[in-house]
Order: C-alpha cells, then sequence, then structure tokens
C-alpha cells in the first residue's frame, strides 16, 4: 500500500513542494525556506515523491502517470478542496506542468526550477559543463566520495554547499526505491500532451533556470513559454543545476516576488 510523506511549514494557502528526481523534500526545504522568512500566509507542504524519502509508491505505480496519480490523491487528501500553488524542481517541475495541465482551475500560480524537455520543444541542447568558482582541493578533499562527485557538478563550488550537499543529498538518495526509478525511466512521458495549445495556464508563474546547467539546459523553457502568459522567466549566469544554493540570493528575490504576484 502506498503512501505520502510530507514536511509541513506554516500556515495559509498551500504550497505543494516538490523535489528533484533521487532527492527527498530536504533539499526543497533548504532552498525555499529563506524566502519564506518575511513572507507570511503559505503553508508549505514539502512532500517525498513517490520512491523517495519516505513516500512508498502502490505496486500499481509503472510510470509517471502513476506517480501523477499519486500525487493528484495526496492533493486531495491534505488540502480539502482549497487552491494550492505548486513548485517544483527537475523531476518535480514535470510533475508541476502535469498538474497545471490536469486541474488548472485549483493552481494560483507555479514555479518551475531548472525545468527540462518542455513538452512541444523540439530543443536538444545543452551547454557543456563549467565550474566558475571552484574550491581548494584541501578543503574539498573532506568530502564523501558521493558529495564530491556531485560537488564537481556544480557551477559553483563553496564550503557551504558541500555541507548541504552532505545534509541533504547523499542521506536522500540512499533512500531511492530503485526498481520504481527504473519502471518511471522507461514511461516517463505522460500519456496525455502538455504541448496543447488549447491548454495555456494564465496564472502567476516563475520559471528560473541555470545558463550553465549542463543536465536540464534552459532553451526548452525558453521556446515553450508563451504557455505561460504569467510567467516570470529567468535564465541565470553562474547557475547550473543547484542555483537555488549557487546564487541564493537572486533566488530568493525571484521567489519572493513570485509569491507577491499570486496575491495581487
Amino acid at each position: 500500500m502506498g503512501k505520502i510523506h510530507a514536511a509541513i511549514r506554516g500556515e495559509g494557502a498551500p504550497i505543494l513542494i516538490m523535489h528533484g528526481g533521487g532527492l527527498d523534500h530536504r533539499h526543497m526545504l533548504d532552498a525555499l525556506e529563506p524566502a519564506f522568512k518575511n513572507s507570511s500566509g503559505w503553508r508549505r507542504v514539502y512532500m517525498d515523491l513517490p520512491g523517495h524519502g519516505k513516500s512508498i509508491a502502490h505496486d500499481s505505480v509503472e510510470g509517471q502517470d502513476d506517480v501523477l496519480s499519486m500525487i493528484s490523491a495526496f492533493i486531495d487528501a491534505a488540502f480539502d478542496r482549497e487552491k494550492f500553488a505548486v513548485i517544483g524542481e527537475s523531476r518535480g517541475s514535470y510533475h508541476a506542468m502535469g498538474l497545471a495541465h490536469t486541474r488548472p482551475d485549483d493552481i494560483l500560480g507555479m514555479m518551475l526550477i531548472v525545468a527540462d524537455g518542455m513538452p512541444g520543444s523540439s530543443a536538444d541542447w545543452r551547454p557543456e559543463h563549467r565550474t566558475l568558482v571552484t574550491m581548494p582541493d584541501a578543503e574539498s578533499s573532506q568530502a564523501s566520495p558521493e558529495a564530491a562527485a556531485r560537488l564537481s557538478r556544480l557551477v559553483v563550488q563553496r564550503p557551504d554547499v558541500l555541507q548541504k550537499i552532505e545534509r541533504t543529498k547523499v542521506p536522500a538518495s540512499a533512500l531511492v526505491d530503485g526498481r520504481l526509478a527504473e519502471k518511471v525511466r522507461d514511461n516517463f512521458n505522460f500519456s496525455f500532451d502538455l504541448a496543447d495549445p488549447t491548454r495555456v495556464f494564465d496564472k502567476p508563474c516563475l520559471v528560473v533556470n541555470g545558463r550553465q546547467d549542463a543536465m536540464a539546459g534552459y532553451q526548452d523553457m525558453l521556446d515553450g513559454i508563451e504557455r505561460y502568459p504569467r510567467a516570470t522567466l529567468a535564465v541565470l549566469d553562474c547557475a547550473g543545476h543547484s542555483l537555488s544554493w549557487e546564487q541564493p540570493e537572486l533566488f530568493k528575490a525571484l521567489t519572493v516576488n513570485w509569491l507577491q504576484r499570486m496575491s495581487l
């Protein structure tokens, strides 16, 4: 039997927050909570995606459609018909777009972080990896092998980021349901058409990508931005797939602006 685990912070209108593949809610909690220090009125629901963290997928889950169904069922149970906002990073952004497509009237706004593969885009381009800010070997040599490997993929390497990797990403990776991850990889795309031009999502949005993100790139989101008429689109220099850590102050400012726009 499946279950969804979530960590909840604050009170007010709900925001569903979904992490990337191979992680759990701890990364998002660390990245986003600074934006809410002076932004009251929001109940942040940091969920573990099925097969991640403490969330267990139903035995019947075979692909992304089934994962999205579990997420939607969790929303119905947790939000009691309240309208909600949604934030998704990387893999979570795909499910955020899925929710905006399948239940747009329920959603107050959407934030997509390092989103990839914008439906309908023909772009298949990623910038080559570049590290623009490096750490001294004496500091990085103390890292665990997994953390060191993750650090090597960052555009900006700092001691505080390394500590965050050790604290959030390394333990999360050990909890991933490998069998489910394999099934999702084989059935990754939704069965419905996210690129349907008649399904424009006209709510306040924030789309933020890294200019040096070798994993997700940014061209797909540029190509598809007209599907979100009220979106702020930001492509951050000196930032890759961990842009919330690499450019924390700019990330925070953009997030706060999005929260304010939903309150207008």
